[in-house]
């Protein structure tokens, strides 16, 4: 049986993880509800985008057989995940999911090329067989998505120039209702035309003054900008998510096993006493014993 001071550094210990428990989860439900604002905040800008590809479409009209390549070459994939733990099975069930979808086409094209936000995802992506080219680290806060999808959007335009990469899909986790979170694929090129080909809403045509390879090459900047600040923002929200149902129940089991040292602290204490009281009584009945 544990002393009282063994009980009493367990009980502390335990108070201190209680409170580091509380602590992640007032932050993860801070994280989610700015990470959700700034995919939110995407909606307005995504709709001139879609205008913008549609400009594209009614100048360059040869260019719509271009975006639809009967067949592909290879296949780029970008995969969110998360560089820290203590997030229930976010990096475990996204991996499988790639995993997955990786097999599935594995005979119809040439080596995927993978890039990786989140050094715990990567190494179960790496461990299945599939290298990762590019793993990244994860954005702290919204302020750190900006830099992270510029220089994936960079390697993106590398890939598609240099190694003929003419399909790119991209994984992430998504909050979901009545789960944590749900692995979500995407297929971010060729670009799509869905919406840019119904009517103009003007009587005046449309101009473009730049050159149709510079026009599609902005198009594409910002498509894959867009498109991936989005999932990014997604996957960190569902990250938090994860990690703020993880705390609870964390929570939970902490404040159970704490009230368990409690009464057992208690129990031994009352013992303690009791057995001081017997001794108090033995004593005077021993002293008050006729010799």
């Amino acid at each position: 049986m544990k002393t009282a001071e063994a009980l009493k550094r367990q009980i502390a210990s335990t108070q201190e993880l209680q409170t580091v428990a509380k602590t992640m989860k007032a932050l993860a439900a801070v994280n989610i509800r700015q990470y959700e604002q700034a995919a939110i905040a995407l909606k307005q800008y995504s709709h001139t985008l879609r205008m913008g590809r549609q400009i594209f479409l009614i100048n360059y009209p040869e260019a719509l057989a271009e975006l639809r390549p009967s067949v592909h070459r290879r296949l780029g994939a970008v995969i969110f995940g998360s560089d820290q733990g203590m997030c229930g099975r976010f990096n475990e069930q996204l991996a499988q999911y790639v995993i997955h979808e990786l097999n599935r086409i594995s005979s119809q094209m040439k080596e995927p090329l993978l890039l990786g936000m989140g050094s715990r995802v990567c190494d179960r992506i790496q461990e299945q067989g599939f290298p990762i080219e590019r793993c990244l680290s994860v954005p702290a806060s919204v302020e750190g998505i900006t830099a992270k999808i510029q220089t994936i959007v960079l390697q993106l335009e590398q890939w598609r120039t240099a190694q003929q990469v003419d399909q790119i899909w991209v994984f992430h986790n998504r909050a979901a209702k009545g789960a944590t979170s749900t692995p979500r694929q995407r297929q971010i090129f060729p670009l799509s035309i869905r919406g840019s080909q119904r009517p103009w809403s003007s009587r005046c045509r449309p101009m473009v003054s730049q050159s149709r390879e510079q026009l599609f090459s902005a198009l594409f900047r910002q498509h894959f900008f867009v498109t991936l600040y989005r999932a990014c923002a997604e996957s960190l929200a569902s990250e938090n998510a994860s990690r703020l149902t993880s705390m609870q129940l964390a929570q939970n089991n902490i404040t159970e096993h704490l009230t368990e040292l409690q009464a057992i602290f208690q129990q031994q204490r009352q013992t303690k006493i009791t057995e001081e009281l017997l001794d108090i009584v033995s004593g005077f009945e021993a002293l008050n014993r006729p010799h």
